[in-house]
């Protein structure tokens, strides 16, 4: 996280609660959004707040459903998911509880599948972030999320519903002056005893940040959730960027060549461009250490442009942004006087040529000793007689 504050307080989900009813219900229907659902009495009786008028023996679609429940937050469409899912609301939220400590949010407990206020109910914003990061790697939570609204069309029970995004962020349809044009989903309201809540994403084009604000207040009909959440998201775009570290159009050092009439050294530099999210006044030049290694202390000609010569690093304050590979810059051509040359002292420093050299040295001292030796043994002879 770029910022956090009180982000492990335990506090009511309010609203957050659907993030989690939503991507339920997206993993275990999404793949069937035309199975049409018939909505029972049992799963109306609990149903409090926002709704959309759902009706027993009304027959809807998951696509419905869902969209409805993630547009508009609608506490019927919460529970007419959940019997689906599970059979029953509190399977339904035993399993929204599980899947939370699964996804790694292990200070959440669930009561009920739409966040109506239940004293037994919290979680964190900590972990209310790891369950939105979840749900906006789904592609049917974000494309229902980040919708401004929903045409229902008509059923057996009802005439076609049009409902809205109840983010405010996003639209304007409740509340205005609090439109945030980067603003994409995911989930805000509130309750009386809760107070305010907003998860969102939001992206500028570069940048995409996750907030979360939890029991917020409205003071003087402002709400402080979006005013809060828009404030950390502007902080956020402006106190950060990608910056590149590595790039191959900066020469990181030289090598020698040898076998060369040509050049006898050539440039290397990185063959990535290496882009790292750093604080936005960080001055790359002064404030990163950028270290390599070579495969070796020289290059042999001919050398290929992009041929691998070592490791170059990035280190920002004692941290490894990262690593890629040193190439060279140009093609080297090699001299076949200079080959040659080089490969008759290759040659001499050859296990073959030294044990030749050897043999050979050994043989002349036997044959001198050899001839010496008879020449004494004839002489000696000679001297008897």
């Amino acid at each position: 996280a770029v910022y956090s504050y009180k982000a492990d307080e335990k506090l009511s989900p309010t609203s957050s609660v659907k993030i989690m009813t939503g991507i339920l219900a997206v993993e275990a229907l999404g793949s069937e959004p035309d199975r049409q659902i018939t909505v029972t009495a049992e799963m109306l009786s609990n149903v409090a707040g926002n709704n959309i008028s759902l009706k027993a023996g009304e027959t809807v679609t998951v696509k419905d459903m869902i969209h409805t429940l993630l547009v508009n937050g609608a506490n019927d469409s919460a529970y007419v998911i959940a019997y689906t899912v599970s059979g029953s609301a509190g399977a339904f939220v035993s399993r929204m509880n599980t899947r939370a400590r699964e996804l790694g949010a292990y200070n959440t407990n669930y009561a009920n599948p739409t966040g109506m206020h239940d004293a037994s109910m919290y979680t964190t914003a900590q972990d209310t972030a790891i369950i939105a990061r979840h749900a906006y790697s789904l592609d049917m939570f974000m494309e229902c999320a980040t919708s401004i609204k929903y045409s229902m069309p008509q059923t057996n029970k009802s005439q076609a519903r049009t409902v809205y995004n109840r983010n405010c962020l996003m639209s304007v349809y409740y509340e205005q002056g609090y439109f945030y044009d980067k603003a994409k989903g995911i989930n805000a309201g509130s309750t009386s005893e809760g107070g305010y809540c907003v998860v969102t994403t939001a992206t500028d084009g570069k940048l995409t940040y996750l907030a979360v604000v939890l029991g917020a207040k409205s003071v003087e009909g402002k709400i402080y959730s979006y005013v809060d959440a828009t404030n950390m998201l502007e902080w956020g775009f402006a106190a950060f960027t990608y910056k590149d570290v590595l790039s191959p159009d900066q020469v990181v050092c030289e090598i020698p060549v040898t076998l060369s009439t040509a050049v006898d050294h050539v440039t290397l530099v990185s063959k990535e461009t290496l882009s790292v999210f750093l604080p936005s006044d960080t001055n790359v030049e002064e404030e990163i250490t950028v270290s390599y290694v070579m495969n070796s202390d020289s290059l042999q000609a001919p050398v290929s442009e992009g041929q691998v010569a070592g490791k170059v690093t990035a280190v920002y304050k004692g941290e490894v942004l990262g690593s890629t590979d040193l190439i060279a810059t140009a093609d080297v051509s090699r001299s076949d006087m200079l080959y040659g040359l080089y490969r008759i002292q290759q040659f001499t420093k050859s296990r073959f040529f030294i044990a030749t050299l050897v043999a050979a040295v050994v043989f002349f001292l036997l044959y001198i000793f050899g001839t010496a030796y008879f020449r004494q043994k004839r002489f000696n002879r000679t001297g008897r007689y």
